[in-house]
């Protein structure tokens, strides 16, 4: 049995879906992967995939979702409420829909990873941007409730510290994974800084993937880039947002 439960976020068509699902089943264990949908509820209901969620959170829903401060602790709260009859799974790798695993054994290549940094999380462009200009700190510094958040919870001798990674994808032990879903939002936060912060001052290990950053970007489309970006030695891709659309 798979000992990760590959957790993917998608709100396309059931048509889209199921091809999204078939590929994922080609590199990872179908039982394995759970469906965190944010489509329409019609829509969640007519996808036929066993193991799935129905996330109905406006902090998910957003338009603008920097400005908004997208959410992604619904998602989180609904893979640790499946993971409360499954002891099985030992970790959680996260993914949109749009970031797209490219070797058979990634899971494998993500547990060896994250044993090696001893981590309790990985992602991507993983980086500290307290004290900084970093647009997304910026913006949240500027609310005093947002730095005296991390001072209340904090298990850091540093509490002002912010990390910043990409939201697209990332890799987490089940404590950390569940520690952070059982915690409220005291406002909302973009996910970006949200997670790798939360899980830093929780007391776990964040970490980044280094080489794989430059697979995962969130500029032009990478659909045509697939076979290119898997002989350079990419784990994943994204952004691939074509693949499954006719």
């Amino acid at each position: 049995m798979n000992s990760v439960l590959n957790l993917v976020l998608s709100h396309q068509p059931p048509a889209a879906v199921a091809k999204m699902l078939g590929y994922w089943s080609e590199r990872v264990a179908k039982e394995s992967i759970l469906l965190a949908y944010g489509g329409s509820k019609k829509e969640f209901d007519s996808i036929p995939h066993q193991q799935k969620v129905f996330v109905d959170d406006p902090g998910l829903r957003t338009s603008d979702h920097q400005r908004e401060f997208q959410s992604y602790t619904a998602v989180f709260q609904a893979g640790a409420k499946f993971l409360q009859t499954r002891p099985e799974f030992r970790y959680i790798h996260f993914a949109e829909f749009d970031h797209l695993p490219l070797v058979r054994d990634l899971n494998e290549r993500q547990i060896e990873r994250l044993t090696t940094e001893e981590a309790d999380v990985l992602g991507f462009h993983l980086h500290r941007v307290d004290d900084t200009n970093n647009s997304h700190f910026l913006y949240h510094v500027a609310h005093d409730a947002f730095a005296s958040h991390w001072f209340q919870i904090s298990h850091r001798p540093e509490p002002e510290v912010v990390l910043s990674m990409f939201g697209t994808g990332s890799f987490w032990t089940r404590e950390a994974f569940c520690a952070v879903a059982a915690t409220e939002e005291p406002f909302p936060i973009y996910l970006e800084l949200y997670l790798p912060t939360l899980a830093h001052h929780l007391g776990f290990r964040v970490r980044d993937f280094t080489e794989q950053n430059r697979f995962v970007r969130i500029t032009k489309d990478e659909t045509e880039s697939i076979e290119q970006a898997r002989a350079e030695g990419a784990w994943t891709l994204h952004p691939v947002k074509r693949l499954w659309i006719d």
